[in-house]
């Protein structure tokens, strides 16, 4: 194990670029987990880990995550508390890190099951709700998410806490053309669905979901694109008898995969 006491480190500067800039994770195809379950499930999820940085404290308080995570890095620094809170993207750290490389996402959508349960993500810019909407749907059992070109990263910071390592166990997929992936996923049978608060949509909690399906959720302040809502032949909707107009997007989320899930037979 190697110290480090200099925020002048050429690991401890890339480290800070990796949480800062969206840029320079896209550039090196590197991730930066901060905390010690996140950085623990990251190694138990196979993820490659290159550095490991922890402080002495953290060292000591959080021992069984860090002996596999150690065995497990390329390269292990020790550093001080004031280093830990220059990488820091939190008000209170662990004193916990790791440099990771990024896992696979798939461009290639003829590896989508198509008798299996989906959710695409439509240009969403806030990064917690990306990361939220990842951890609810690996908890009920969804077979992977699609993102589009605009949406948030689901590998920044904020996402990775959010989705409390979701993002390394979960299938991901990307497309730069939503409504053409969908109308070849209806092709292929499978069940394309925009998720709207219009009249005509049908209401979600009353649709058996039998068959492979992919329930496409839309930007927090605009929703749906018109050219991705009507590239899916049916509209669904959740039934609000409150004065809200309107949910959280991963709020809404949560209530259209556990509907998806609750009855679907595999």
């Amino acid at each position: 194990m190697v110290k480090i006491t200099s925020k002048d480190n050429p690991s401890v500067k890339r480290a800070v670029r990796l949480m800062t800039s969206a840029r320079e994770r896209r550039k090196s195809g590197l991730i930066i987990c901060e905390g010690a379950r996140l950085c623990g499930d990251a190694a138990e999820s196979g993820v490659v880990i290159e550095e490991l940085f922890c402080t002495a404290a953290a060292l000591e308080k959080y021992s069984d995550y860090l002996d596999g995570l150690v065995e497990k890095a390329g390269e292990v620094y020790e550093i001080t508390d004031e280093i830990a809170k220059k990488i820091s993207d939190t008000e209170s750290t662990q004193g916990v890190f790791i440099v990771a490389k990024a896992p696979q996402v798939e461009s290639n959508l003829d590896a989508l099951n198509t008798t299996g349960q989906y959710v695409l993500l439509e240009d969403l810019q806030d990064p917690s709700n990306v990361g939220a909407i990842f951890r609810t749907a690996e908890a009920l059992g969804v077979d992977g998410i699609l993102l589009t070109d605009g949406c948030a990263s689901c590998f920044s910071p904020k996402a990775l806490r959010a989705g409390m390592g979701a993002m390394f166990r979960i299938p991901i997929f990307f497309t730069k053309d939503a409504p053409a992936a969908m109308t070849e996923a209806a092709a292929k049978s499978m069940r394309p669905m925009a998720a709207v608060p219009r009249e005509g949509a049908s209401d979600v909690t009353g649709i058996r979901f039998f068959r492979g399906a992919i329930m496409c959720i839309g930007n927090e302040g605009n929703g749906l694109s018109e050219g991705l809502i009507e590239a899916c032949p049916e509209k669904v909707t959740i039934p609000m008898n409150g004065r809200a107009e309107s949910l959280n997007a991963a709020t809404a989320a949560a209530i259209l995969m556990w509907e998806m899930m609750r009855g679907y037979i595999r």
